[in-house]
Order: C-alpha cells, then sequence, then structure tokens
C-alpha cells in the first residue's frame, strides 16, 4: 500500500469522479486508474463503485480515504515540526474551546504564548465538546480545552482535567418562581448549553443522580450569550458553574438570576486539555499544552 495510491482514492472520494480526480492531481486518468486498481489487487477488494452519475467508494474505500486524511496530516505536522527546528517557519494552530471556557485564563494563554512564539499563527475555534473530540482525533484541530461534567473516557485522545468547578442552578425572573420540592423543579423548564447527543451533558447526569427521566421541557441554546439573556426569562431553570463572571455576578446582585438551594447533589464542571497523543504535537503545541496547564491549574 503506497501512499499516492491512497492519494487518488481520497481525491476521488472529493472530485465525485475519476477524470475530476485525475485533473486535480495532474495525472492521465489511465495512471490513476492504474493506481486504485492495483491497490484493489493487493486489499482483494472493490475500493470504487462507478455509476452514471458518477464514481462513490465502497466501504472499504471510505475507511482508506479516511486514513489518508489522517496520514496527511500526520505528515504535514512531521514537516512543519522539522521545519520549526531549522527557523525557517512560524508553524501554524488550532484550538478548539468549549464556550464556558471563555469565562477561565484563555486571554492570559494566548497572551504568553503569543509573546514567547509570536511567529505562530494561533487559531481559537469556539466548538461543542463532541465537535472537539471529534476534530482533535482526525487531526483538524493541534489540541482542544473542553468543559465535562463526571468522568470522561475518551477512546483514541488524552484528557487531562486542569480545573474543576462547583455548579448551581438559578431560575429567571423578577418575580421568580422558587421551586420547593425536586418535582417542582423536574416541571418547570430547563435551558443549557448541551445538546441531546453529548452524553457528558448537565441535566441527564442530574438526572441520573435523581434516579429520574430527562425534564419534559429542555430549552438548547449553543451560544453563550443568548444563553445569558434567554436565563432571565421568568420560571426558567438554567445551570451554571460557579466561575468568577462579572455577567453573572452582575445578574444575581441585580436579580435578575436567583440562586436555587434544593439540597441536590450537582456534579461540579471540569475544564480539561484533549489532545490525540502529546509526544506527537509540534513544538509550538506542545509548548501551548504547557502554558495551558500551568495557566489552568
Amino acid at each position: 500500500m503506497k501512499l499516492h495510491q491512497l492519494r487518488a482514492l481520497a481525491e476521488v472520494a472529493r472530485a465525485g469522479s475519476i477524470q475530476r480526480a485525475a485533473s486535480a492531481m495532474h495525472v492521465s486518468q489511465p495512471a490513476l486508474s492504474k493506481s486504485i486498481r492495483e491497490l484493489e489487487r493487493q486489499l482483494g477488494v472493490s475500493l470504487l463503485v462507478r455509476g452514471v452519475t458518477g464514481t462513490t467508494l465502497t466501504p472499504f474505500g471510505v475507511i482508506l480515504s479516511k486514513r489518508h486524511d489522517s496520514i496527511q496530516k500526520e505528515l504535514d505536522k512531521a514537516r512543519e515540526e522539522v521545519e520549526w527546528l531549522k527557523g525557517t517557519l512560524g508553524g501554524r494552530l488550532l484550538v478548539g474551546i468549549s464556550p464556558p471556557v471563555a469565562g477561565t485564563s484563555i486571554a492570559s494563554v494566548v497572551a504568553n504564548f503569543r509573546q514567547r512564539q509570536p511567529s505562530v499563527e494561533l487559531g481559537l475555534l469556539e466548538l461543542r465538546p463532541a465537535q472537539i473530540f471529534d476534530a482533535v482525533r482526525c487531526g483538524t484541530l493541534d489540541l482542544g480545552i473542553v468543559h465535562h461534567y463526571g468522568s470522561l473516557d475518551l477512546a483514541g485522545l488524552q484528557c487531562v482535567t486542569l480545573k474543576t468547578y462547583r455548579t448551581m442552578l438559578a431560575t429567571g425572573g423578577r418575580d421568580p418562581v422558587i421551586p420547593k420540592t425536586v418535582e417542582q423543579l423536574w416541571s418547570m423548564e430547563w435551558i443549557t448549553g448541551d445538546l441531546s447527543d453529548y452524553h457528558h451533558g448537565y441535566i441527564p447526569i442530574v438526572a441520573d443522580r435523581l434516579g429520574r427521566n430527562l425534564p419534559q421541557r429542555i430549552s438548547r441554546c449553543t451560544s453563550i450569550s443568548v444563553y445569558f439573556d434567554l436565563a432571565e426569562q421568568s420560571a426558567l431553570i438554567s445551570h451554571w458553574a460557579e466561575i468568577t463572571n462579572p455577567h453573572l455576578s452582575l445578574k444575581l446582585r441585580s436579580g435578575g438570576l436567583t440562586r436555587l438551594d434544593l439540597n441536590i447533589d450537582l456534579p461540579d464542571m471540569h475544564i480539561a486539555l484533549v489532545c490525540k497523543d502529546e509526544e506527537l504535537l509540534t513544538p509550538g503545541g506542545a509548548l501551548l499544552a504547557k502554558i495551558i496547564r500551568s495557566s489552568l491549574r
């Protein structure tokens, strides 16, 4: 199995036809077809399905195409690392950050890194935890700084907990409806920043600890700024990490939010550093990971 064969297969997957893939790779169509046929013979499986509307990949072809993309990213990182050591390239880092992490020391982390490595192009993307896990796993992101509740066991990823915060529940409205029992709390509408397919979400963990099904009314909002505004609506239950946040403190002082105390075992929120393999990070990635660990712990 050779890299140019895998690249040919991946290019067909992107282009949707052998002709367009050959043009994109600046090779002849017969040469590209020959590369893929040789790979099919080596593996003993069909990799392409040719039809009147174009060419698609079989399940075997899909697997190899994805592997090529991962291999190519690792080769790009290896080349970048060599250039870094030669002193000829600043490099590029992409970091995924889940919204609640913005309330931590990220600004000081970035400032510290920029001062020590001003030539590195640093990209910060706000994404949901599940998106970050997938992007780090496939190599699109170098690192992730994510929040999670409860334990976290991620196949194929290294995950280091950096900081832990207690959490609280609050209700909105200037004349708040204060639930006195768990039954009353569960009958109210909830708002959360976690999507329904996030298995480490806050509300599912609370429900599990209470031995209950999920509340019947849950609104989901992935925008932290909109979440802040919606949480002030009357009779709406929201959950918060006890991070020093001037906006949250102001809402609690002004009465826009009222903290609830129902003697419930609420899950802590953890901030974790996630990467595929810290030993495979570029020098810039390793330095950034070190700064993150030092600043957030």
